[in-house]
């Protein structure tokens, strides 16, 4: 499976690990089980609190969930694995706690036990739509043959048939074994019922370009990049249609835009893989900067609250870290929490008493 269907980050319509799934109810066939509801985990807590909870509760299901959902949100997925494996033996019926263990294990790329999740959710919960296609996904990817992955798409459509996901599985099942009339017809009806699933318009940008339909194409690239802003390979797409139909300055910008994006990515997957993904842990000093580092990542794409989360992490490890103290302050004034910045930048200062512009940013938040 590309890469590209793997999420760089978890948004809150998780399913499947690796698209955000948007799970919504549909017709419930006669004969089929009743359709299983996914629940969502309230976490209305940032991740050190119910860090905190578990350090006081570890076998409390509740906030093993939430520990393990925010885990996820965050793709800090080892983590994840290790949370939601003691939820599922805290809770061995609940077929939720074995379906988000599997995304979890698909995540490590630990495909054979994150079937083994999935089937252990059905045996909970036979109307589980959401399962069936996390199980054709895998099963595409491993090899198991397109017959069971497309007859496993369909058994969730039973369940589920008014799910704009659950048509981009099967579209994407298909277009993977080069069907692109049937992926299509999928891809379109996946579009109809959600018009926010972007890689249900990328993938349908694809099967299009095989069919030689360049306009239809680019429309298609242009409405991914509209669902989904940072889907950085439909800029390349989209620049080189341009400019293979001679609109040369914009295919320009998309490639521009492209890199950009593509350098971000790969910044943040760096950062986040030296923290949360290796077997050894950082020293204390070197985590303070790589939170600080992947921080800037967020700052400079103008994801304040991710960046925030960053500094403070770094600030946690390092109290006399001025950098870390100055951005935080800044991140308040910017959301006009001025009193909240005040002492982060006079702090900085204090331990980093020729830091000119810190300086300049307590004027500016006095003046405010």
């Amino acid at each position: 499976m590309p890469g590209a269907l793997l999420p760089n980050n978890m948004d809150m319509r998780l399913a499947v690990v690796w698209i955000g799934l948007v799970a919504l109810l549909g017709e419930i066939g006669c004969g089929s089980p009743e359709r299983h509801v996914l629940k969502k985990p309230a976490t209305p807590q940032p991740l050190a609190f119910y860090q905190g909870a578990y350090e006081q509760n570890p076998t409390d299901p509740e906030i093993l969930l939430a520990l393990g959902w925010l885990y996820l949100q965050k793709d800090r997925t080892r983590h994840a694995v290790a949370v939601l494996s003691e939820l599922v033996a805290v809770v061995p019926d609940d077929a939720d706690a074995h379906y988000y263990l599997g995304v979890a294990l698909a995540k490590e790329h630990r495909k054979s036990e994150a079937i083994a999740a999935f089937q252990r959710a059905l045996e909970k919960a036979p109307g589980f739509a959401e399962v069936y296609w996390a199980l054709a996904l895998l099963y595409n990817e491993r090899g198991d043959g397109y017959e069971k992955a497309l007859a496993t798409v369909e058994e969730g459509l039973q369940l589920a048939g008014q799910s704009g996901y659950g048509h981009f599985v099967l579209g994407f099942v298909l277009c993977s074994r080069g069907d692109n009339e049937n992926a299509k017809t999928a891809l379109l009806k996946a579009i109809e019922l959600d018009s926010d699933l972007a890689h249900a318009h990328y993938y349908l940008a694809l099967v299009y370009l095989r069919l030689q339909d360049e306009p239809r194409a680019m429309a298609a690239m242009e409405q991914t990049i509209a669902a989904d802003p940072g889907y950085t390979s439909a800029y390349y797409s989209l620049g080189t249609l341009y400019a293979r139909t001679g609109r040369d300055a914009e295919g320009s910008r998309m490639i521009e835009l492209f890199q950009q994006l593509s350098s971000a990515t790969m910044d943040e997957d760096h950062y986040r893989r030296l923290l949360y993904r290796q077997a050894v842990p950082l020293a204390t000093d070197k985590q303070a900067a790589t939170h600080f580092n992947l921080g800037l990542v967020y700052w400079r794409r103008k994801e304040l609250a991710a960046a925030l989360e960053q500094f403070e992490a770094a600030l946690a490890l390092d109290s006399t870290y001025a950098e870390a103290s100055h951005n935080i302050g800044v991140i308040y004034s910017l959301q006009d929490q001025h009193a909240t910045a005040r002492p982060f930048l006079l702090r900085a200062v204090r331990h980093k008493p020729d830091y000119a512009l810190a300086f300049e940013n307590i004027g500016n938040n006095s003046l405010a």
